[in-house]
C-alpha cells in the first residue's frame, strides 16, 4: 500500500511539473509571435502589437491576446491569457485555448507578413520598371 501511494504522489508531482513547462513553452511561442506582430504592425495598421498584448483588426472591431503576469505566482515567469473584444469583454483562457489562440494569431500574422511582402515587392518592381522605361 505505501507502495501505491509513494507511486501516485510521484506521478501527481511530475504532472504538475509538466504542466509548469507547458505553460512556459506558451508564453515562448507568445513572444515569438509577439515579434512576429511587431514587425507586421509596422507595416500595417490592421495589426498592434505592445506589452499589451497583440491586436488584429476583424469585422467587428479588434481582439486582441493579452498576456500578464499571474497574481498567484512566486516567480516573475506565470503568465495568464485573456481574450479581449472591442467591445471590452475579456474571456480568460486555459492551457488549450490559449493554444488554439496562439496558433490562429500566428498563421494570421504569417499570411499578412506573406501578403506585404508579395505586394510591396510588386510596388517595387513597378516603380524600377518605369524609372528604366
Amino acid at each position: 500500500m505505501k507502495k501505491f501511494i509513494i507511486a501516485s504522489l510521484l506521478l501527481f508531482a511530475t504532472q504538475g511539473i509538466f504542466a509548469q513547462l507547458d505553460w512556459s513553452q506558451l508564453s515562448e511561442d507568445y513572444s515569438k509571435t509577439l515579434v512576429l506582430a511587431e514587425r507586421v504592425a509596422e507595416q500595417t495598421d490592421k495589426v498592434s502589437a505592445d506589452e499589451k498584448g497583440i491586436g488584429i483588426v476583424i469585422k467587428g472591431g479588434v481582439v486582441t491576446l493579452e498576456r500578464s503576469i499571474d497574481s498567484r505566482s512566486t516567480t516573475q515567469e506565470d503568465h495568464r491569457f485573456k481574450l479581449i473584444k472591442s467591445d471590452g469583454n475579456k474571456i480568460p483562457l486555459d492551457k488549450i485555448s490559449t493554444e488554439k489562440v496562439l496558433e490562429k494569431y500566428k498563421l494570421a500574422l504569417e499570411q499578412i507578413d506573406e501578403k506585404l511582402k508579395a505586394d510591396r515587392k510588386a510596388q517595387v518592381d513597378d516603380i524600377l520598371n518605369s524609372l528604366f522605361n
